[in-house]
C-alpha cells in the first residue's frame, strides 16, 4: 500500500524554493534508499524521493536517486530535475583542444554561441557542434553518457559562469561518443528525434581516444 505521508512547513517550503514539484516525489514511508526503492522510483518516474530512512533530520530526508540527501547537497537538485525534461542533447567538437564536449540545451545553437564567446585565459572558443537529437529524458541521457565515457573524462576547465573542472569533456573520438549513443538506443531503449548530425565534419574529430590514466597513492 502507497502512504503518502503529509510534507511538513519546512518541506513544503524547501520544495517551492527548488521549484520541486509534488508529482515529483515518492514516499519511501521511512525505507532506506534500496534497489527496490530505485526501481519504483524508475517506474514511476519520479526522481526524487522523500521521507527516506536514515536522515539525520527529520525535515530533511529527500533524496535523489542515487540515494544522496539533496538538502544537503542542492547542487543535485537541477540535474534530478532533468531526469525527464524534455530537449536536445549534443555532442560538439574542440580542434584546438582535441576535446569532446557532451552537453544538453533547448537552443543547441545558441549554446554553441555562448560557449565560443571569448573571455578570460581558460575558455574554449572553437566549439563546432556535430550532432543534436532529441529526448524527452534528458537528465537520464546525460548520465548514460557520463557513464559510457567516464574513461575519457577530461580535467581540462571551461568557463562557464566561473572556472571550474569540465565534466562533459572527454578526450575521445567522436564515434566513441556517438558509440555511447547508438548503444543507449539498443541496449537502455533511449528514443532519439530530430537528429541531426554534420556528417561532413566528422573526420576532422576523430581524436585519439585517451584513457584516463590512474591515480597513483604514494606511501611513505
Amino acid at each position: 500500500m502507497i502512504i503518502k505521508t503529509p510534507l511538513t512547513k519546512e518541506q513544503k517550503d524547501f520544495i517551492k524554493k527548488h521549484q520541486i514539484s509534488e508529482d515529483m516525489l515518492i514516499d519511501a514511508n521511512g525505507e532506506a534508499m534500496s534497489d527496490d526503492l530505485k526501481q519504483r522510483m524508475l517506474e514511476t518516474e519520479k526522481v526524487i524521493a522523500y521521507n527516506v530512512g536514515g536522515a539525520e533530520n527529520n525535515d530533511h530526508n529527500f533524496t535523489d536517486i542515487d540515494g544522496v540527501f539533496v538538502q544537503g547537497d542542492t547542487d543535485r537538485i537541477p540535474f534530478a530535475l532533468r531526469t525527464y525534461k524534455t530537449g536536445y542533447i549534443y555532442i560538439a567538437g574542440s580542434k584546438k583542444n582535441h576535446l569532446i564536449k557532451v552537453g544538453s540545451s533547448n537552443e543547441v545553437n545558441d549554446r554553441i554561441k555562448s560557449l565560443n564567446i571569448a573571455s578570460k585565459s581558460g575558455t574554449i572558443d572553437d566549439w563546432e557542434l556535430i550532432l543534436q537529437a532529441k529526448t524527452t529524458s534528458l537528465g537520464k541521457v546525460e548520465k548514460m553518457f557520463q557513464q559510457k565515457l567516464s574513461e575519457y573524462k577530461s580535467s581540462s576547465q571551461y568557463e562557464k559562469g566561473k572556472l571550474q573542472n569540465g565534466g562533459e569533456l572527454y578526450r575521445c573520438s567522436y564515434n566513441k561518443a556517438k558509440e555511447a549513443m547508438t548503444a543507449a538506443e539498443g541496449e537502455e531503449q533511449f528514443e532519439f528525434t530530430q537528429i541531426s548530425e554534420k556528417k561532413h565534419l566528422i573526420t576532422e574529430y576523430l581524436f585519439k581516444n585517451l584513457k584516463v590514466k590512474p591515480t597513483t597513492v604514494k606511501t611513505s
